[in-house]
Order: C-alpha cells, then sequence, then structure tokens
C-alpha cells in the first residue's frame, strides 16, 4: 500500500474540481501490496478464475489475479507464459502494476479509462475489466441460512477505519429513534480480532473511531460491537438482517455488499458512494436495497424504508443475474479477445459452461471446471503468502514444462 491518503474525500459528497483532477487523486493512492512491504508478503492472494490448460494439441492460458501482482511477476516472470496477469487494488485506483495484462478496475467508466491511458501511454493495451476480488464471492457459501429469523435491523460489516465512516451510521441510529419512536437493534462486526474489552490491544485509529461511535450512542444498546466473526459463519449475520448499511462515500469495492446481496439481505448506501471512480455504473442491481442523499436523517429514512418493505426487495435473485463466481468468469472472458478466439464453441456470455473447458480441466486437474472454480481443491485454485505462491508456482512450471 502506497502513495497519499486522500482523507479530504471521506467525508465530502460534493469535491469542487475538475474530474480529470480527481482522476488523479484517486490514482495517487494504490491498496496493492508492495516487494518493500515485507510485513504483507504473507498476506499476498494468488487466485485462479481460470487455470492454464493442455487439452487435445492445444495449450490455453489462464488467468490469475493478485493485489500483489508486481511483486509477483518481478519473483515469477515466466507465469506469462502460462498465465494472464490481472492486478487488483483494494482501493478505487487503477493498478499501479506496469507488467500486468489486466486491471481488475472495480468498475466500468470509458472517460476515466481513455484519461488514464492518455496519461500513461505505457498502459494503453492493459484490459481494464469492471471486476474486483470482491465480486469473486462465492455465492453458495454466502447464501442465505436455513430457517434464520430477522433479528437483527441494521447491519454493518466494516471495519473501524475512517474511510468506512460509521460515526454517521450511529448518527442515523440516534436520528431514528427521535423520527420513529424505536430504538433498532443494530450489529457492528469489525473483522478486527480483540481480546480486550476496551480494544486496547487494536490499532489507534481504530479505536478512535470506535469512541467516535461510542460517544454518540453514549452506551444507550443503539448498536451491538462485534469485533470479529469467523468467515464461515459471516452469512448467518447477512440473514438474521433486515438491511446491511455502508455509509462510506470513498474507497475500494466493497465486499460486504457482494455478501449481503448474495444472504439475499438489502443494502442501503450514499448516492455518492465511489461516485468519481463509478461513473454512471451501477452500485447495485435494481430491488436489492437503496440509496440515500448524504445526511444522518436520509440513511435513516432509507433504513426505515428499507425494514419496512421487506417483501419489495429481492437481492440474492437480482444480484446473481450478473454475479457470482459463474458471472465472473463469464465477465471476465468477455473482456479478453484471446478467449473467443481459441476456446472451441466459444460463447462469451457462458464461459462457465463451455463443455470444452469442463473437459479439459477434468483432464488436466481431475476435478469439473464447477468444483474448480467453488475451491474443491484450494491447493491449486487459491493460495496465499509467497511461500505457498512460490510452490504453486513450481507446480504450474512443472505441468507445462517451463524452467
Amino acid at each position: 500500500m502506497k502513495g497519499r491518503y486522500q482523507t479530504d474525500y471521506f467525508f465530502n459528497p460534493n469535491v469542487n474540481k475538475p474530474i480529470e483532477q480527481i482522476w488523479d487523486d484517486i490514482e495517487s493512492y494504490t491498496g496493492e501490496f508492495m516487494e518493500e512491504e515485507i510485513d504483507l508478503h504473507d498476506k499476498i492472494d494468488f487466485v485462479i478464475p481460470i487455470p492454464p490448460l493442455n487439452y487435445e494439441n492445444k495449450i490455453i492460458k489462464g488467468v490469475f489475479f493478485s493485489q500483489g501482482c508486481e511483486y509477483i511477476l518481478k519473483l515469477f516472470p515466466d507465469l506469462k507464459k502460462i498465465f494472464f496477469a490481472a492486478a487488483y487494488t483494494m482501493w478505487s485506483n487503477y493498478s499501479w502494476c506496469d507488467k500486468a495484462d489486466i486491471y481488475l478496475a472495480c468498475y466500468e467508466n470509458k472517460e476515466r479509462e481513455i484519461y488514464h491511458k492518455n496519461k500513461y501511454q505505457n498502459k494503453k493495451d492493459i484490459i481494464f475489466v469492471p471486476l474486483q476480488d470482491a465480486d469473486f464471492t462465492n455465492e453458495y457459501m454466502m447464501a442465505p441460512t436455513f430457517n434464520t429469523p430477522k433479528t437483527i435491523d441494521v447491519l454493518c460489516v466494516s471495519t473501524p477505519a475512517q474511510v468506512k465512516n460509521v460515526p454517521m451510521l450511529a448518527n442515523a441510529l440516534l436520528e431514528y429513534k427521535r423520527k420513529y419512536k424505536k430504538i433498532l437493534n443494530a450489529v457492528w462486526v469489525m473483522g478486527v480480532k480483540s481480546d480486550k474489552k476496551d480494544f486496547s490491544d487494536i490499532r489507534e485509529d481504530y479505536r478512535l473511531e470506535i469512541k467516535k461511535v461510542k460517544d454518540i450512542i453514549k452506551n444507550e444498546g443503539y448498536i451491538t460491537i462485534i469485533p470479529f466473526v469467523p468467515y464461515i459463519e459471516l452469512a448467518k449475520y447477512y440473514s438474521s438482517a433486515k438491511c446491511c448499511v455502508l455509509a462510506s462515500l470513498f474507497e475500494g469495492k466493497n465486499r460486504s455488499i457482494n455478501e449481503s446481496l448474495s444472504c439475499n439481505t438489502p443494502v442501503v448506501l450514499f448516492k455518492e458512494h465511489n461516485q468519481y471512480a463509478r461513473g454512471n455504473y451501477p452500485i447495485f442491481s435494481e430491488n436489492s436495497g437503496e440509496l440515500a442523499d448524504y445526511s444522518s436523517e436520509a440513511l435513516c429514512d432509507s433504513i426505515h424504508k428499507v425494514i419496512t418493505n421487506q417483501k419489495n426487495y429481492s437481492p440474492r435473485k437480482n444480484y446473481l443475474k450478473f454475479n457470482g463466481r459463474k458471472n465472473f468468469v463469464d465477465i471476465l472472458t468477455s473482456y479478453i479477445p484471446y478467449y473467443k478466439d481459441i476456446v472451441d464453441d466459444y460463447s462469451k456470455t457462458k464461459f462457465h459452461e463451455n463443455l470444452w473447458i469442463d473437459l479439459a480441466v477434468q483432464d488436466n486437474y481431475q476435478i469439473s471446471y464447477h468444483d474448480f472454480l467453488y475451491n474443491k481443491n484450494p491447493a491449486i485454485f487459491h493460495v496465499r503468502g509467497i511461500k505457498n505462491i512460490a510452490s504453486l508456482v513450481k507446480f504450474f512450471y512443472s505441468r507445462f514444462n517451463i524452467k
């Protein structure tokens, strides 16, 4: 992670600058993991949505994506003989990795992309795809849990970072009591491990945000703070909630939005969420939640609309029309001309159903493509940390005779 954090955008929905200058501001920080950040090397992901294939006298390149793409390609440059390298960043900027073939760019914003490629001529041939790792949510793991009553009015799954703007949600909960004469059952899952009731063992900036929230609600039971929930248990929290709220204005592509919608829980966000990165690209599909104007009262009103009109929303149904892992690979390959030219009977909207691909994956890895995509063999699908990545690279090099 490198560059200048744009804190001016965290709480300002109307930045008074030319759009090109705003785009430059977005690019001034990246959420990628760099070579010099040794403490992050064990957290670098290496995910393979499409494996390389050798079948019927035809070799086809796969795709891997990583938030440490630049460092991985420096260590293993020959990966590009059998993979397209897709770089992503846990922010709304475009990757800083010049050697990547693909940028997972969060959103499709053609004007911003053209501006970026004109400014950085060395990136003119990189393929920009409107996806990010958050879009690779496993829609079968993140699914409604059986017979789960809606006991939580408002769920927030968010770190206590300043950028997440959780105090705004706390103010909206107070406003709800004033306006609708009811205290909502709100739960904040922070995703931060802590063994102390006062959270004295976590980062100072996180503690400051928690204090801001507590000072607003004054320990009157407006919100229950849960430090950490194991990922495998998160679906139950989403399924228990009437809505999931994200109060941030400016960040990367948020994972909790995808997880909530996949669990059939509508979401509430501000209309201005990532507006300068998105352009006109939608945050979520229709009938999946509400977008509020930027104020605690407007957020409160949108929450009320969602929790009192639950039958008006079909978030999972609408989410799965365009999202989930099968749609992820269909969208990804539709942006890469290579696959249309080389895969037998290619159909750009149904790559995940392609018979040749399924036969080839089974022949190469003894698993169906569907099972591969849904992590039935994680050792060859998703590893984390440079040592584990090196072992997996060695496996692929041996399979494809790369020395």
